[in-house]
Order: structure tokens, then C-alpha cells, then sequence
């Protein structure tokens, strides 16, 4: 029966969590967590799909607005870092089950909004003032799953399966991009052949009401997982972690009984002293009201204690780490994702654009509708073969690659240093991105287009495979339970930062020009990508560290009374074992995050400094002892035999004894 350290309630909490029996309640936690971040990624990305919808529908000249996807977009990744900031905050503060859930509840609310946006009579109101406000709320909703999602489901972990239940929950990502693209199809589909939309229709009369249709229920239906995860949140309790960093142990041992075998339930090793506590925790309010601090009191308070924090044991190298690798990380993954209508166009252009009969001077173009044709190979394109098309190339060159992806670093992210493997992809990202961006010049505009697509490709494949994945969960294991929602917003608002940043580049510097001119523009992104993708590798290197063990560490055999004794299979599983790095608690990591663990800059380069000159010191004490022992054996020409005995046996004395009794039985 495991029983609580006094002195380490967390640990205590931490062993129960890590009882077998507790498994099947944390696949309810990963069900609830992962259908909330189903949500985010299909409302994130379903962008994609609707906007040439809403510039067909409504005409931009007649809004006032340059280009509806950037406002879509710059609203909604403003709205998700505010998010994150604040409900990471308040679940430190308040308790993640104190705001879990209110998050889908805005989620809900605003997907409705938007759903109901419109210009109004006769256009007396900015539609897309309104789908901006909408979007910028629903962003505060999406944002905030990022750090809940990811505290529940660390926190409910057991130590053996926290890796495996992040990497699930982040699954959900690729999970909702690809059912955006695929929804957004079979709708389209649905809709049109319901309504009578011919594929080769023309007349925006006949076309925009259909249309209209078909963006309201895109958006709209990711309101039904939200609502999904919101009922199925109540059946999860408080996270054992902050109940017992507040020291409210009797509620912990509570909230754990509610999902444990009451006989394998915590026990306290002083109830005294434990009641005492919980009663000092659970005054009446009238008496904590008269003595509660102001709100700026204690958020100052608050503040005083992070600086502390940070500032132990280089806990700052940790979090900057984190931030900096995921704000460089989304300036890749979302500057060829997020606003992608256009960046999928360009990379599938095989051949030059013909000549239009659309007028292309600006303003006309604006006025005549034709701005949601972000296909320049196809400038007389219908809307309804637009969106189809969009759908089509986004499945074939996103989810193709970030799926597998997903699905792979699930399986392997036991076997793999999580910190370590992090940095090698952003080596192979750099890699990647020199060899996408300088064949891109020869391959743009002719049917070698392929060699583009094949590699925009396996980008997404390792994005997930790495950097992607573990930005996601690191913050969610790296911190102590009482800071670990806050930084984990810091993190995450950090990537939104990133993807702002590339989002008004690419809008205002890329996607302008003539084909020659945005040719170079975008090569000249890509290949902008490779120096900043290394720079994550050397951040991931000497800042963050590892959250596991080394392989083989405390290797225990395990009996499990219902397997065979079948010896090949007790072989394999033992192997299977060693091959896997051990996580490491939550609370050893909260305390010494880089134990044993070299961190910061000047002492990784001087370790590189000092391997390099151990390297070349045997080499040359070799080439030294080469030439000792080679003017050693001219003299030994004139030396009798006995002599020549004892330098021999002299030698084999560096050796083992086996060494020393096979030369005498020799000589």
C-alpha cells in the first residue's frame, strides 16, 4: 500500500497515480483532454477552408477590407495568445478544474457568433468587423485548451505513460487539421448536390447563397466536439498534483478515491498535523474575506515568487529554452500552414499562369470578385472547383505528412530522448529547408513541381516527428506544479507570437509582385527558415533539459501472473524495456530540472571545447609512443633474450590476467 513523504506530498501523490489499477481512468482523461484539442486545431484550421468563401460571398471592395484571411487569422492568433496568458495563470491560481471547461464554454459561445455574422441590411454593418470579433473570442477559448489540455493530462499521468498520453493528446492537432479539409469537402459536396450548385456555375447570384451555406456549417459544426468534451469534463476531478502543492492532502487522497480502489487509496502518515492543515485551509469565508489580500498584493506576491523560482538552479534557461524554440518553431510550421490557399498554389504551379480575361489591375480585381482565386494557373476557376481544389491539395501535401508523423512519434516517444531528438530534427528541418528553397528556383512553374510537393511534404512528417510534438509537451513536464500553467502559457503564446510574425511577412513582403519576383521571395523564405531552424537546434541544446532517465536506468524485472513462461517471451519484452528511457517524476523534474544535466551556453561550448582537445590527445600521445616504441625495437635488435622476456611480460601487465597467464604459457 503506498504511502505519502510528508516532507514530499507531490512524490506521495505521484506513487498512488502510478498504480496499474489508475490506467483506465487516464484514458478518460486522455478522451476528455484530446477531444478539447480536436476542437482547437479544427477551428484553428478550418480557416483555410472558408476563407475564398467569404471573399466570394462577400465581395472585399465592398467591406473596406484588403484581404479577409489576414484579419481572420491576425484576430484569432491574438485572441489564442490572450488565452493562453490568462487561463495558464488562473489555473495556477484558482485550480485547473476551476477553469477547465470554461474554455470550450467561450468556444461554444463564440463558434455560434460567428456562425450568425453577417452585413446586415442592405450592408449597415462590416461582416467582417463581426467575424473578427468572433474569431478574436473564439481565439481566447482556443488558446486557453493549449495549457489545460496539456496540465490535465500530465498531471492525471502515471510516470510510465506521461509521455504517451501528451504525444496522444497532441495527435489531436493533425487529428482536426485533416478533419477541417475532409468536413470542409464533404460539405461542399453535401450542400451543392442538396441545392442544385453546378461545378461549373458562374453567376455569383445563384453561387453565394450556397456558398454562404457551406462556410456557416464548416464553422459551425466544431461547436459539437466542444460540446462533446464540455459534458465529459465533469467527470474529472481536480488534479491530485495542485491539491497537494496547495497542501490540501485530504482533498488529494479525496479526489483520488473518487477514480481508485478505496483500499489502495494514499495514506497519510500524520493525521494530526494533516487535519490541523486542511482546517487552517477551510476557514469560513467571512473570516478568509477579512483577512485576503488585494488582488495586486497577491499577484505581485505571485510575481516576487516566479522571479524566485526562475532564478534557482537556472530554472530561466528551462523556460526561455521552451518560449524561444517554440516561437521559431511556428514561424516555420505556420508560415507554410496557417494562410495556406496561397502557399499551397505556389508550391503546385507546374506550369506559367495564362492570360486572364479578369481585369488584374487592383482595384478592378478587388471589385470584380476575384481575389478568393488564389490559383494562378487557373485565373477563370469557379468557386465551388476552388475550394474543392484547395481541399484536395491540402489533404495531399498537409495531413499526408503530419499524420503519419503523429502517429509515429506516438509509438516511439518511449524510445526516444525527448529533449535530444528535438534538436536533431531541427537539424533536419534546416536541412530540409536549403534543399526545398534552393530547388525551388529551378522547379517553379514546370512539371517538376513534384520534387516541391515531395518535400513540403516530409517537412509536415518531421515537424511532427519532432519539434512540433515536443514543444507541446515539455512545458507541461519541465515546470513545478504551482508555475507549471503559467509558463506553459508563456510557451504557447510564444509559438502564436512566432506565427503572427511570419503571418505579416508573408502577406506583406512575400505574396506581392510579379511570378519572378514572388518566386525569389518565397525561396528566399525558405531558405530564411534554415538559419533559424538551427538556431532552435542550439537553444534545444544548451538550454532545455532532458525530462527522462538514461536507458536502462533502475531496470526492475516485472512478473505479470496471466503471462506465459515462454522464455523467448520474456526476452523480448526485457529488451524491449532496456531499449526505453524511463520518464522522469514530475516533482524530481520541478526540483532539479537539470539534474546531472549540462545547461547554459559558455559550458556546452566549452564542453565541445574540451571534447575536441581529449580527442586530440591520445592521437597525439599515440603518434608520441609510435615513435618511442619504434626506436625501442631498433636498440632491442642487440638485446639477449632474456631481456626481450621481461618487456614483454612488462606490457602484457596493462592487460588482464587471462592476458598475463596465456604470454607466460607462451613464452
Amino acid at each position: 500500500m503506498p504511502r505519502n513523504d510528508p516532507h514530499d506530498p507531490e512524490k506521495a501523490v505521484q506513487s498512488v497515480i502510478d498504480h496499474p489499477g489508475l490506467d483506465g481512468f487516464q484514458w478518460k482523461v486522455w478522451w476528455v483532454a484530446a477531444s478539447g484539442f480536436f476542437t482547437t486545431s479544427y477551428s484553428i484550421f478550418a480557416v483555410n477552408v472558408i476563407s475564398p468563401s467569404l471573399s466570394y460571398v462577400y465581395p472585399e471592395c465592398a467591406h473596406g477590407w484588403s484581404t479577409n484571411s489576414l484579419v481572420i487569422n491576425l484576430t484569432t492568433l491574438m485572441g489564442t495568445m490572450i488565452g493562453m496568458l490568462i487561463f495558464g495563470h488562473l489555473a495556477d491560481r484558482y485550480g485547473r478544474k476551476a477553469v477547465y471547461g470554461l474554455e470550450l464554454s467561450i468556444v461554444v459561445f463564440a463558434t455560434v457568433g460567428m456562425t450568425t455574422a453577417s452585413s446586415g441590411h442592405m450592408n449597415s454593418m462590416n461582416v467582417y468587423g463581426w467575424i473578427g470579433f468572433w474569431r478574436a473570442l473564439l481565439g481566447i477559448g482556443l488558446g486557453a485548451e493549449y495549457p489545460l489540455s496539456a496540465l490535465i493530462a500530465s498531471e492525471w499521468s502515471s510516470t510510465k505513460s506521461r509521455g504517451k498520453m501528451l504525444a496522444a493528446v497532441f495527435l489531436m492537432q493533425s487529428t482536426g487539421q485533416l478533419a477541417a479539409y475532409a468536413l470542409g469537402l464533404a460539405i461542399l459536396n453535401g450542400v451543392s448536390n442538396n441545392l442544385g450548385l453546378s461545378h461549373a456555375e458562374t453567376d455569383w447570384n445563384v453561387a453565394s447563397p450556397i456558398i454562404d451555406i457551406v462556410w456557416r456549417t464548416t464553422i459551425g459544426i466544431g461547436a459539437i466536439p466542444a460540446l462533446i468534451s464540455l459534458s465529459l469534463r465533469r467527470i474529472i476531478p481536480e488534479t491530485p498534483h495542485y491539491l497537494a502543492e496547495q497542501g490540501k492532502m485530504v482533498d488529494a487522497v479525496e479526489a483520488v478515491g473518487h477514480v481508485y480502489p478505496l483500499d489502495a487509496i494514499l495514506q497519510t502518515t500524520d493525521e494530526n498535523n494533516l487535519v490541523a492543515h486542511q482546517h487552517s485551509l477551510e476557514q469560513p469565508m467571512s473570516n478568509f474575506k477579512s483577512r485576503r489580500k488585494s488582488e495586486w498584493s497577491s499577484t505581485a506576491e505571485y510575481l516576487r515568487g516566479v522571479k524566485d523560482h526562475l532564478a534557482e538552479k537556472g530554472r530561466w534557461r528551462a523556460l526561455l529554452g521552451v518560449m524561444t524554440t517554440w516561437w521559431i518553431l511556428d514561424l516555420a510550421y505556420y508560415g507554410l500552414g496557417l494562410d495556406n490557399p496561397k502557399t499551397i498554389s505556389t508550391i503546385w504551379l507546374s506550369k506559367t499562369p495564362p492570360i486572364s480575361n479578369i481585369s488584374t489591375i487592383p482595384e478592378e480585381m478587388v471589385c470584380n470578385n476575384a481575389t478568393w482565386r488564389s490559383d494562378p494557373a487557373q485565373p477563370d476557376i469557379t468557386i465551388y472547383e476552388m475550394l474543392r481544389q484547395d481541399s484536395i491539395r491540402n489533404i495531399v501535401t498537409i495531413s499526408s505528412g503530419a499524420l503519419p508523423g503523429s502517429i509515429i512519434i506516438l509509438f516511439a516517444i518511449d524510445y526516444l530522448p525527448r529533449t535530444t531528438w528535438m534538436g536533431w530534427m531541427f537539424v533536419a528541418l534546416a536541412g530540409l529547408f536549403a534543399i526545398n528553397g534552393g530547388t525551388f528556383f529551378v522547379t517553379f512553374e514546370t512539371d517538376q513541381h513534384a520534387l516541391t510537393v515531395t518535400l513540403y511534404v516530409l517537412a509536415q512528417v518531421i515537424f511532427n516527428l519532432g519539434p512540433n510534438t515536443m514543444t507541446f509537451m515539455l512545458p507541461a513536464e519541465l515546470f513545478a506544479t504551482k508555475y507549471r500553467g503559467t509558463f506553459y502559457g508563456l510557451a504557447a503564446a510564444s509559438g502564436k507570437l512566432g506565427a503572427i510574425t511570419i503571418l505579416i511577412i508573408t502577406n506583406l513582403a512575400v505574396y506581392n509582385g510579379g511570378s519572378t519576383v514572388y518566386s525569389h521571395k518565397f525561396a528566399a523564405m525558405l531558405l530564411g527558415f534554415c538559419p533559424a531552424m538551427l538556431l532552435g537546434a542550439f537553444i534545444t541544446w544548451v538550454w532545455i533539459p532532458e525530462v527522462q532517465y538514461p536507458r536502462g536506468h533502475d531496470i526492475k524485472p516485472e512478473r505479470n501472473d496471466n503471462a506465459s513462461d515462454n522464455g523467448l517471451e520474456r526476452e523480448n519484452y526485457t529488451f524491449r524495456r532496456k531499449l526505453k528511457l524511463p520518464n522522469r517524476p514530475l516533482a524530481d523534474i520541478a526540483k532539479n530540472p537539470g539534474d546531472g544535466q549540462i545547461l547554459g551556453m559558455r559550458r556546452n561550448i566549452a564542453r565541445l571545447f574540451r571534447a575536441k582537445q581529449n580527442r586530440v590527445a591520445p592521437d597525439t600521445e599515440r603518434r608520441r609512443s609510435a615513435g618511442t616504441m619504434q626506436r625501442a625495437e631498433s636498440m632491442d635488435q642487440s638485446v639477449a633474450y632474456h631481456d626481450h622476456q621481461d618487456v614483454v611480460l612488462e606490457e602484457a601487465d596493462v592487460s588482464d590476467g587471462l592476458e598475463m597467464r596465456h604470454m607466460h604459457h607462451t613464452w
